[in-house]
């Protein structure tokens, strides 16, 4: 598995601040609980003791376990399909209770995101901007009582935004502070004919999305019914780029542009991560098939 590089966004505001997101009254979950889990239920239990007029989602309780990069990911490639004045609740944590901050970060798209500060929310603060970042030292907006090494999501992250869901000012959180820890998947390489770059996340069907966009393919003269030569992990194989998964017959593996724009390996009707038993932070390398 791909080690994962921790860097620092910085934040370019300078000078005071004034949050103008509305807030809705909407909280959505985002977290590494599990689908069926007590957890994310102690979770909307804490939003509501703070919030009972809460509407409260789930993006996903799917994340896979302390995979904070992957998290990262599908936080940015989904909370754009909510409204403007939504709160997303990031728990995905495997450093609870160490020394790493609390944090909410605001949108240029009018969004609140609360969470660890350890990259989960870095990816929605580089595709979406920066216009503040909040530490949540204000123990007033957390949940009473003494607070767990080991559940800040209960304990602060809910709260506080079931806090900020219910119009509490942005700037009562806490100091506002510069730096966001951020993932770095790295960008794509180009050598000669073959492109480079990392499986990204796995979905539910075992489809396999990298990091690399259709700008990238497009640059490359690649297009639609190329057949490529895939190299995924250990795993070598050739497919055809389609636009949807039944231009091949079942069973049978390819490439297409996903719904956010990135190239997406899959089988129709299959799982090619079983099939390669390759998962998220695979290296991914693309290259035209040569003509006979």
């Amino acid at each position: 598995m791909r080690k994962l590089l921790l860097i620092s966004l910085v934040c370019l505001v300078a000078g005071p601040v004034w949050s103008e997101t509305k807030p809705n009254g909407l909280v959505i979950l985002h977290t590494d609980y599990g689908t069926d889990s007590l957890y994310a239920g102690a979770l909307r239990g804490a939003i509501y003791t703070k919030f009972p007029q809460a509407r409260i989602d789930t993006l996903t309780n799917s994340v896979p376990s302390f995979d904070i990069a992957t998290g990262a990911y599908m936080l940015m490639e989904v909370c754009k399909e909510f409204p403007a004045g939504t709160t997303f609740c990031c728990v995905v944590d495997p450093g609870v209770g160490s020394d790493r901050k609390c944090v909410v970060l605001e949108t240029e798209s009018g969004q609140l995101f609360v969470g660890p500060d350890n990259g989960l929310l870095s990816l929605v603060a580089q595709k979406y901007g920066t216009v503040e970042l909040r530490e949540c030292t204000n123990r007033a907006l957390w949940r009473e009582g003494k607070v767990s090494h080991t559940f800040h999501g209960r304990d602060i992250f809910g709260p506080v935004a079931a806090s900020l869901a219910s119009g509490t000012p942005l700037e009562e959180v806490g100091d506002r502070i510069d730096t966001l820890q951020a993932i770095d998947f790295g960008e794509p390489r180009i050598e000669g004919d073959t492109i480079s770059g990392t499986v990204v996340r796995v979905d539910s069907y075992g489809n396999m999305i990298t990091n690399i966009s259709y700008e990238h393919l497009a640059g490359m003269g690649f297009k639609e019914h190329d057949v490529v030569k895939v190299t995924i992990g250990k795993t070598q194989f050739e497919a055809p780029l389609e636009q949807a998964y039944s231009a091949v017959p079942k069973g049978q593996r390819l490439g297409l542009i996903q719904s956010i724009g990135y190239l997406e390996f899959a089988v129709n009707l299959g799982s090619l991560s079983d099939e390669t038993e390759e998962g998220a932070h695979a290296p991914v390398s693309v290259r035209k098939k040569e003509a006979k």
